[in-house]
C-alpha cells in the first residue's frame, strides 16, 4: 500500500468504471472531480488562486470524467488497493482511529454518480462534472459483498451498535 488511509487526509474511495470496481487511497484533493468548479466557488468567495488554469498536480486534467476516466484511474494506479490490504489494516488494527477506514467517496463513473460520506465539509458532490449527479449519502450498504472489506467475522465494523 503506497499511502496509508489518515482520516480527511488519505481517503478511501471506492471506483467503478467499465463494470469494474476498484479501491484507492489517495489524496483528497484528487477527487474533486470539476476542479473548474471547485476554482471559481473559490474565486467567488474572493479568495485569490495562483496560475487557476494550471492542473498539472491533476495530471493536466480540469474535469475527470467518464470520457477521460481511463487515463485518470491509469495515473494513480499506484495508488490503488485491494479490499484484502484494508480488511488487514483493519484486523491487524494498523491505524490512528477507525474513521480512518471509513469509505470516504464512490465514484460511479458507468452511471456517472459521485456519492459522498466525507466527514468533513468538503461537498464533493457539488464539484461533479455537467450531466452528473452527486449526494451526501452512506453508501456502505451500496458496495458490492464482494468488496466489502469493513466485515470481518461476520461482523460489520462500521455499522451502529
Amino acid at each position: 500500500m503506497k499511502q496509508m488511509p489518515k482520516y480527511a487526509e488519505n481517503i478511501i474511495v471506492l471506483v467503478k468504471y467499465k463494470s469494474s470496481f476498484k479501491w484507492f487511497v489517495t489524496d483528497k484533493e484528487l477527487w474533486f472531480l470539476d476542479l473548474r468548479k471547485l476554482i471559481a466557488s473559490y474565486l467567488e468567495r474572493g479568495l485569490t488562486i495562483h496560475n487557476p488554469e494550471d492542473f498539472s498536480d491533476r495530471f493536466d486534467i480540469a474535469i475527470v470524467n467518464e470520457d477521460n476516466a481511463g487515463i485518470f484511474l491509469n495515473n494513480i494506479r499506484e495508488l490503488e488497493v485491494t479490499k484484502d490490504e484494508l480488511q488487514n489494516l483493519l484486523e491487524e488494527g494498523t491505524f490512528n482511529h477507525i474513521s480512518d477506514l471509513l469509505p470516504s467517496l464512490y465514484v460511479d463513473f458507468d452511471a456517472k454518480k459521485l456519492t459522498s460520506y466525507f466527514p468533513e465539509p468538503a461537498s464533493y458532490e457539488f464539484f461533479i462534472p455537467n450531466g452528473w449527479k452527486g449526494k451526501y449519502n452512506n453508501f456502505l450498504g451500496d458496495i458490492p459483498e464482494h468488496y466489502r472489506y469493513l466485515i470481518i467475522k461476520g461482523a460489520n465494523l462500521f455499522s451502529p451498535r
